[in-house]
């Protein structure tokens, strides 16, 4: 699967054909990146996704290579040259050094689930790391080619990222949450990226009345819980049904509420666009 879809992107504010695009644009230096999804040819929680890349140029110490208006400008180009509606939009600040330094936008190739993974839940395997600042959505090409070789040759959705103190922090694209007796875990934001899809499910979960409660969760006590799903951009609230070799329930009832009313959240965002 190629990084760069559709015909056309922008490279440094200059239209550029996909086939020109080099991984090597991304993969060499320092890459701060965000992913938008586009509904309907709305880009949805737009500002979210422009502050938490703004706080990852600030992590870095670096400079931001575009504001947010020329970013806005950008991305309406982008949309218009492909005449695309609905898809995944990606923001990429390279820093090669102090002197060459690439900014692109671009559209990637989405991976969503289907209504049969909503349905019955996706299985998912653990995997060894430690993001050393979670909060900097930076690209690492070396971890990306790992977990992407193993999800394929495992023919599985996922894979959730266990750090050295065997606690289960995140997935390689996704949020985690896990349920027992009706309440809500997911690991402290401190130890996760914050994601976009995160904050509002737990929202959510207040909005409605269901416990929320951040607090590490170790691999081994992965067994204590009924009910795991993930959350992110592509795959809004999506149920696991299998972790390594634990089976979980992919019908859970909070699980069930916290996707219909995810929904509704994504629905109400794009009428306000109109």
């Amino acid at each position: 699967m190629r990084e760069c879809s559709h015909d056309k992107f922008i490279l440094d504010g200059q239209v550029v054909n996909c086939p020109v695009f080099q991984p090597d644009l991304i993969n060499t230096g320092i890459s701060i990146y965000e992913v938008i999804r586009l509904i309907k040819n709305r880009l949805l929680f737009f500002e979210d996704h422009l502050r938490r890349l703004e706080f990852s140029v600030e992590l870095a110490d670096v400079k931001a290579l575009h504001t947010s208006d020329e970013l806005t400008s950008m991305i309406t180009r982008l949309l218009a040259l492909n005449n695309v509606s609905d898809g995944n939009v990606k923001i990429v600040f390279n820093y090669l050094n102090n002197v060459k330094r690439h900014s692109l936008v671009y559209f990637v190739s989405p991976k969503y689930p289907s209504k049969t993974d909503y349905k019955r839940g996706v299985k998912v395997l653990t995997y060894p790391f430690t993001r050393e600042n979670p909060h900097k959505k930076m690209w690492l090409p070396d971890f990306r080619a790992a977990t992407d070789k193993l999800i394929h040759r495992k023919k599985i959705w996922e894979v959730l990222i266990v750090n050295r103190k065997n606690q289960v922090t995140e997935a390689s694209r996704a949020n985690f949450f896990a349920i027992k007796n009706g309440t809500v875990y997911t690991p402290p934001v401190e130890c996760v990226l914050p994601g976009i899809t995160r904050k509002y499910v737990i929202n959510i979960c207040r909005e409605q009345k269901i416990p929320i409660v951040e607090k590490e969760i170790p691999k081994d006590t992965l067994n204590e819980y009924e009910a795991i799903f993930l959350t992110s951009t592509s795959s809004n609230v999506l149920p696991v049904v299998k972790i390594d070799d634990l089976n979980f329930r992919a019908d859970d009832p909070v699980v069930k509420i916290l996707m219909k009313e995810f929904e509704n959240l994504v629905e109400k965002e794009i009428a306000k666009m109109d």
